[in-house]
């Protein structure tokens, strides 16, 4: 059984360039995780404060897999992303050493709950 715990926050996602400097509000934020490639910086953060300058698609609450999950676990997002899938949910995932984040567009986020909880084999905790 896979248990999500769902997130409190609203969150948004920041595009910048290389020469975009990172503002230190989203460093000292409750969450935020970094991405740099070849090509972009991304950023997913709590942080309230709107970064006009950045691109950005904002307004996206979560769910945390709850627990530390073995790298040898397969199927876990799949299993997660299906039943969204199916219902035209569009979903973006992050992966950090110890667990996965889920997060959708917070307009679909109870009827995400709704079908998570239908899905069979997935659980919401309820805080």
């Amino acid at each position: 059984m896979i248990v999500l715990i769902p997130l409190n926050d609203i969150f948004s996602i920041y595009q910048l360039t290389e020469k975009q400097e990172i503002p230190p509000e989203i460093t000292s934020s409750g969450f935020y995780s970094l991405t740099k490639t070849e090509n972009e910086i991304s950023i997913v953060t709590n942080c309230t404060i709107d970064f006009d300058s950045f691109k950005s698609a904002k307004k996206w609450k979560g769910y945390k897999v709850d627990g530390i999950l073995d790298f040898s676990l397969v199927g876990i997002i799949n299993d997660i992303t299906k039943p969204l899938k199916e219902n035209g949910i569009s979903v973006f995932v992050l992966s950090t050493f110890n667990t996965d984040y889920l997060f959708v567009k917070e307009e679909f986020f109870d009827k995400s709950t709704d079908i998570l909880k239908s899905a069979g084999n997935i659980s919401i905790k309820e805080e």
